[in-house]
């Protein structure tokens, strides 16, 4: 499956119903493809899967492109400024560097606009903009997929419902998009496995307008560093409740980054819950001890400047995510009918804030590796035969463009973790990594880029040459 041009509607599954599996949704299903999303989880846990994002450049683009209400808005446009502040609450420097913050519901409730129609407070959303694509697009909840098998250009998928009865789907396409605990990954590429950092971010909102005017007007709509020995935190605003961005409504989101040694007593006892359950990632909404979460406010009252105290005083509800590293290989398998998505391909840390960006460029690069199926019905019902046309990307170009980002962003995240996280010695190896890496990539580049520029030539000799041998032929046969 060198390319995805076909004739046939393609049948896809898309296991992972989160923002990478909805970017891919929408892309599939515009290009005219019946598109399934099987989501493990039920409609109800789904916001408590993240907060604060960048909508980053391939986020964008893929809005630009696709967004049914391009005149409404998903992201604050933040001043162009990233504030660092010091002890004293003050603002110590600053860089220049526009942003746009939104959250993941924000992001998550437009997208299930444009794939299914989903109707929500998010969206305002006219009759006839709720009509579907050419394919048929169906987004389910509470599905386990179990096993991946490939026979002769189709994929069964099977999976288990919370209900009890599940089923087996055959798919010419799957996009593995469930996460960065992903098990098709685990399936398809035995002992990649997450692996633990070292260091935990706690995560937390609280409305604008419970904040004193002072903590406010310091925040404002930019990025607002604080860093101190093996820690730092930040804070920036994003959409309020409904996806608001009405000032007063909108959230101040904070992520605070604090080391827990692997194993230790403290990191066991973060991440057991009220119910005296052992987290090993995540500790969910709703489900911190408040005994923790006390000893965490009054460690902020000694360490952090008055408003960043005052936001993480009057959080509702934090949640904790463990930092993790997880990397695969490759990125499309079983010839090209199977593709790994987003952080279930490379999870990145946060500091770099690509992971949501990742999975749009990933959903973007299939649109320039799928073509739309022609109109016309064919006699041949063998959709396992698809070729490229010239100006599409092959599956060998989308995997080495994917795993590309892949390295050079993740290796740049974990230079900017260990930089405020480890000691200096970690952070300078880490910077050697991500500057071979660099190197590498680039000596791939020049490579592809002189063996394409050999074949041009070739190609253009063997052109003459069979020109001049039709040439000589006619002068034969003339005489």
């Amino acid at each position: 499956m060198a390319g995805a041009t076909t004739d046939k509607r393609l049948n896809v599954v898309i296991v992972g119903g989160s923002l990478a599996g909805l970017f891919h949704g929408v892309v599939l299903n515009r290009l005219g493809h019946n598109v399934r999303i099987l989501e493990r989880a039920n409609p109800d846990s789904l916001h408590e899967q993240g907060a604060g994002i960048m909508a980053r450049e391939d986020i964008q683009a893929f809005f630009r492109k696709y967004d049914r209400f391009p005149h409404q808005p998903y992201f604050i446009p933040g001043d162009p400024l990233l504030q660092f502040i010091s002890q004293d609450g003050q603002v110590s420097k600053s860089w220049n560097m526009q942003l746009c913050l939104t959250s993941w519901d924000t992001l998550y409730y437009r997208l299930r606009a444009n794939f299914d129609g989903l109707r929500s407070a998010y969206v305002a959303m006219a009759e006839t903009e709720a009509e579907p694509a050419l394919g048929t697009a169906s987004y389910e909840y509470g599905c386990n997929v179990t096993d991946v098998k490939y026979n002769d250009g189709s994929v069964a998928v099977e999976f288990e419902r919370m209900t009890g009865k599940g089923g087996t789907l055959h798919a010419d396409l799957v996009i593995a998009a469930d996460g960065p605990g992903s098990g098709i990954r685990r399936m398809l590429c035995p002992g990649t496995e997450r692996t633990y950092v070292g260091y935990v971010a706690w995560r937390g909102t609280v409305v604008e307008d419970q904040v004193s005017e002072k903590t406010k007007a310091l925040f404002r709509t930019c990025v607002n560093y604080y860093v101190y020995p093996e820690g730092h935190i930040l804070i920036y605003l994003i959409p309020g409740d409904n996806g608001s961005m009405k000032p007063g409504e909108r959230l101040l989101n904070y992520v605070w980054y604090c080391n827990y040694a692997a194993n230790s007593p403290e990191l066991s006892d973060l991440m057991t819950d009220t119910e005296g359950h052992r987290h090993r990632i995540t500790m969910p909404i709703g489900k911190m001890r408040p005994d923790v979460f006390t000893r965490q406010k009054l460690h902020g009252e000694r360490v952090l400047p008055a408003p960043y105290a005052e936001v993480v005083q009057k959080t509702a509800q934090p949640f904790v995510q463990c930092i993790t590293d997880v990397s695969a290989r490759k990125a499309v398998f079983f010839e090209g009918h199977l593709v790994l998505a987003g952080d279930a391909l490379c999870t990145f840390r946060p500091h770099s804030a690509s992971s949501t960006n990742q999975a749009a460029l990933h959903a973007l690069l299939l649109c320039s590796t799928f073509s739309s199926p022609t109109p016309q019905p064919t006699e041949s019902n063998d959709r396992s035969q698809i070729t490229s046309k010239p100006n599409q990307l092959t599956f060998q170009a989308y995997e080495s463009k994917v795993l590309q980002y892949a390295r050079l962003t993740s290796l740049t995240s974990i230079a900017w973790g260990n930089k405020n996280q480890s000691s200096v010695w970690v952070f300078l190896r880490s910077v050697f990594w991500l500057i071979l890496a660099y190197v590498e990539v680039g000596a791939e580049k020049m490579w592809d880029s002189a063996r394409t520029s050999l074949k041009s030539r070739l190609r253009g000799f063997t052109n003459l040459g069979n020109a001049n041998g039709k040439a000589e032929r006619r002068g034969v046969h003339a005489s």
